[in-house]
């Protein structure tokens, strides 16, 4: 069994700039696409913590997400597009997916 893996999850417009970065890219077009794709990722390639998109997150079918939050792997980690203007928004996923990861709530200076 090999290791788990980082892939991306897309919108088409955005692929090519995580691609040069050397990551595994799957595009999708919205959030019932996007499902596919995680299922599919898991599935076939052992697929550990996935980044998406954050309107794919948005997009994603409510149980869908649900499921993910619940589930210890893959960790889905939305990610915000080129206008991000708040710094809190990055500072809420941290904490959040150290959360996830250590069973507790830390809080970060």
């Amino acid at each position: 069994m090999k290791g788990q893996q980082l892939v991306v999850i897309s919108s088409p417009g955005l692929s090519a700039g995580f691609a040069l970065a050397g990551v595994p890219v799957f595009e999708a077009t919205d959030g019932a696409d996007a499902a596919r794709q995680i299922d599919h990722l898991v599935d076939a390639m052992n697929a550990g913590v996935i980044l998406i998109d954050e309107p794919l997150y948005e997009d994603l079918p409510e149980e869908v997400r649900r499921d993910l939050r619940r589930s210890a792997l893959p960790v889905v980690i939305p990610v915000p597009g080129p206008d991000w203007t708040t710094e809190t928004t990055a500072h809420e996923y941290i904490v959040e997916i150290l959360r996830r990861a250590i069973g507790y709530r830390v809080k970060l200076q």
